[in-house]
This record gives structure tokens, sequence and C-alpha cells, in this order.
């Protein structure tokens, strides 16, 4: 036990040894002698207040009027706020609420923060990702399961997607436009109907989100719209092609452009706080806010 907590058994001790010298005897309707003690000196609780923990405080104020009036004072409530919630105890001039309740506040939000997320609902099995990308000359469309692509090792919602290789002209890349949907099927194995769909990417090369690494690999990125009653979502929809360089040049129009021949499209999520990929349950308890579960 913690000293406060021997502090605290010592008084109640105390307390009992007092009302045994000092009880008076009365009898209750059904004639039996019942022992009423005196209230335990006021001095002995404001004594013993210093050395309780928060915890062992609001059980304490909890026994009796007289005991919440001592335990549940500003004076030392407004010391603990200070010591674990500096924040709030700065705030005190801005409200009425009393340090105790300032601090049952701070408390009750702290826990909330360090709680751990509930697990999402809808699984990995049960989804679907359909990549298209098209131009005016040519296009092509890609549709996997999500069970049948390598998850990451580390967890994280980012997944590379074979395509069957073919090669495009650079300025056909600039101004193709390219969709990433998520679909979500039905649960049963003989039953895989589409049961809805959420467009995580809509982008076109010339309207900006197109770039080039090191002038061959494609990246498109845009934010992820807010689940409902949120301002943000605080992530964005990455997608990028994996393209090699070629020898020869395509005409386009009236001019000509280098080859590129893309073997692989990677998705994931990215967040905005540190821009690195989320996990795999975040990204679930996300899209639940837009497919159908049933």
């Amino acid at each position: 036990l913690h000293l406060q907590h021997y502090i605290f058994l010592i008084y109640i001790h105390a307390t009992k040894i007092m009302s045994s010298i000092n009880n008076r005897n009365t009898r209750d309707q059904y004639g039996n002698t019942v022992i009423l003690s005196p209230p335990p000196p006021w001095e002995v609780l404001v004594l013993v207040s210093h050395y309780l923990d928060p915890e062992s405080l609001a059980t304490a104020s909890c026994v009796s009027k007289s005991w919440f009036a001592c335990f549940s004072s500003d004076h030392l409530w407004s010391r603990l706020c200070s010591a674990h919630f500096p924040s709030l105890s700065s705030l005190s001039s801005a409200t009425t609420t009393p340090f105790r309740r300032l601090y049952a506040l701070g408390h009750a939000a702290q826990r909330l923060r360090r709680r751990t997320p509930c697990r999402p609902k809808l699984s990995l099995d049960r989804l679907l990702f359909t990549l298209s990308l098209s131009s005016p000359a040519t296009s092509l469309t890609v549709v996997k399961l999500c069970k049948d692509l390598q998850t990451d090792p580390h967890g994280l919602f980012r997944f590379d997607i074979d395509v069957e290789e073919r090669e495009w002209a650079a300025e056909e890349l600039r101004e193709a436009r390219l969709t990433w949907n998520v679909v979500i099927v039905g649960e049963r194995e003989e039953e895989r109907e589409w049961k809805g769909m959420f467009t995580m990417s809509e982008e076109r090369g010339g309207k900006g989100g197109f770039a080039t690494l090191s002038g061959v690999d494609g990246w498109f990125s845009e934010e992820l719209p807010p689940p409902p009653g949120m301002m943000s979502s605080g992530l964005v929809a990455d997608l990028r092609l994996g393209m090699v360089a070629v020898e020869g040049r395509r005409g386009c129009g009236r001019r000509e452009s280098r080859v590129m021949r893309i073997e692989k499209m990677s998705v994931g999520v990215i967040s905005l706080h540190n821009w690195g990929y989320v996990k795999i349950d975040e990204a679930l308890s996300y899209l639940e806010h837009f497919l159908p579960l049933s």
C-alpha cells in the first residue's frame, strides 16, 4: 500500500477508538442497543486529506456530507489540477466549475484519448479494388479482390497491384484520368454481388494531380471527404503508377512523345498528420462510413 493508504487506515482506526470511548447508547424500534458515535474531528480530516491521491479523495468525499465538504474543497483539488492538468487549472478563472469537477473532466478526457479504438466490422475479405486509367486513345482497367493482394508486413493500408504491361505515350498519361473505387461485395463466397461502391480518387494528369518522380513513376493524390459530422477526414488517397521508360518515341497529336510502360499500380491511404500510410483498421473504420455492411 502507498503512504496515503496507510494514513487513511490509521485515521479509520483512530475514529473507531474514539467512537468506543465517546459513544452513547440508544435503542431502536425493536429494543436493540445502538451505538452512536460522534462525528470525526474536522482537524483530523483536514490533516489526512493532504496525503490522499485523487482516487482516495473522491472515494472519501462520498462517505458523508461533512466528508464531502472537506475532501471536495478547491484548495485540495486546485493543487491536483495544477499537477496533472495545468491547462485546465489555468482556465479556472473562466468558469465557476469547482476544481474537483475540472479534474474529473480532465481525467475523463484523458481516458477517452488513450482508449483503444474499436475494431472495424468491415474486413478486407469483402472488398475489391477497381482501377481505371483512360485517355482519349486507350484505356486500362484492373479489378482485384483485396484478399488476393499481398498485405503490407507492417499492417499498413498499402497494396501493390500487378497490371497487364502496356505502353503509353507520356503525353497521353498527362491527359489520362485515373479512378480508384473500393467496392464491398456479399459475405458468402458463392455470392460476390457488388453491394456498394466508394470512389477513393478520380484525378486527371493535366489537372495537377499527376507528378513524375525521377521522370518515371506517376503519382496521384487526393484528400478524402470527411465522414458525416466531421470537418475533415485527415486522410489522403494515394495512387502510384510504376512505369519504366522504353526506347523510341510515339506520335501524340502533332508532337512526338517518349514511350512509358506501366508495370504496376500502388494504392494506399496516407495520414495528413505525419504523411505516413495508415493502419488497415484505421482505413477500414473510415470506409465503414460510406459502404453498407449489410
